[in-house]
């Protein structure tokens, strides 16, 4: 054991070959760690952070979006809007990680509108080309100062019976025209890749992703089928972690090309390992977990970046 020790704190063996130093495991350890971090799912105990917004009239899905800072695609998936144009007067809508809700949504939005524009106009803007220094620079000639002429008063405006004088509007004023102009509604379509995966198993979806009726969040979609049910890649990848996981039991995570991920859990039965190359509709588990109702299931998830995303959204 001694010599094992002195050779790791040289950095080679007694042979002279590279040795793994305790550093180098270290490393590699938290590496794994975080990888596995990004797309690991999230247990939600506690109620969701953010806040409940009621649709007032006149409010549209973009101008609440707008005075929340935050996408019209995450704030649709969150919330299951499949159209955003159908939101109505009185629908409660979840605003994830949001501090207070805002009353008056219009002039947030107004005002981040403005913000925006005023970002890009900066952006937009180039800085001044130096001038050409080519040419030797010239010498202005000495021009003799005369006293500066008496500024000239303008006469004082007659009023004329039946002419109304014209008058230039205060800014105070300005600033009123501008309070009532509408927000722009920019066309902001929502994105469905559908059938960009496909389904891991045949059943009934029995809760969505996004925000619960008991307040918490789910990254994930429950989907209910039969005890023994094959469960299928979602998409060709690599499986980056097959083992049981606490709180989620058997589970499984397989990347795929643009930085998406699909996890997989509370499975029966895992058929695939690590670092294994998995094809599209490939087995890869069986189902059989019961729920507290007894229905077999497993719970599906899609992350993009790490991010947690719809998957009905990408799903055929």
């Amino acid at each position: 054991m001694e010599r094992i020790i002195r050779s790791e704190s040289h950095g080679k063996n007694s042979s002279g070959h590279d040795f793994p130093t305790l550093r180098g495991w270290l490393f590699l350890f938290l590496a794994s760690l975080m990888l596995f971090a990004c797309a690991a799912p999230q247990v939600q105990k506690s109620p969701a952070k953010g806040v409940y917004h009621i649709v007032k009239k006149g409010e549209t899905a973009y101008s609440i979006a707008r005075a929340y800072s935050i996408s019209l695609q995450e704030m649709a998936e969150v919330n299951n809007i499949n159209d955003v144009a159908s939101i109505k007067e009185g629908q409660v809508i979840f605003i994830p990680d949001a501090d207070q809700v805002i009353d008056d949504v219009m002039a947030a939005a107004r005002k981040s509108e403005t913000e925006t524009k005023k970002d890009d106009g900066f952006k937009d803007q180039k800085p001044p080309e130096p001038a050409k220094t080519d040419q030797p620079a010239k010498v202005a000639p000495t021009v003799e100062k005369t006293p500066p002429e008496k500024p000239v008063i303008p006469e004082a405006t007659v009023a004329t019976p039946g002419v109304t004088p014209l008058s230039v509007p205060s800014e105070r004023a300005k600033d009123k025209v501008e309070a009532k102009q509408p927000v722009a509604e920019k066309k902001e379509e929502i994105k469905r890749e559908k059938g960009r995966f496909a389904w891991p198993v045949k059943g009934t979806v029995k809760t969505r992703f996004g925000i619960q009726p008991n307040k918490t969040y789910h990254n994930w979609i429950k989907i209910i089928c039969p005890a023994g049910t094959t469960v299928r890649a979602a998409d060709g990848g690599t499986v980056i972690f097959s083992a049981n996981l606490k709180d989620f039991g058997e589970t499984i995570i397989i990347r795929h090309a643009g930085d998406y991920a699909t996890v997989y859990t509370h499975l029966q039965k895992r058929y695939v390992k690590a670092d294994q190359s998995i094809r599209k509709g490939e087995k890869v588990a069986r189902a059989g977990e019961l729920d507290e109702a007894q229905d077999a299931y497993i719970n599906f998830e899609i992350r993009l970046k790490g991010k947690a995303r719809n998957p009905l959204f990408y799903l055929p």
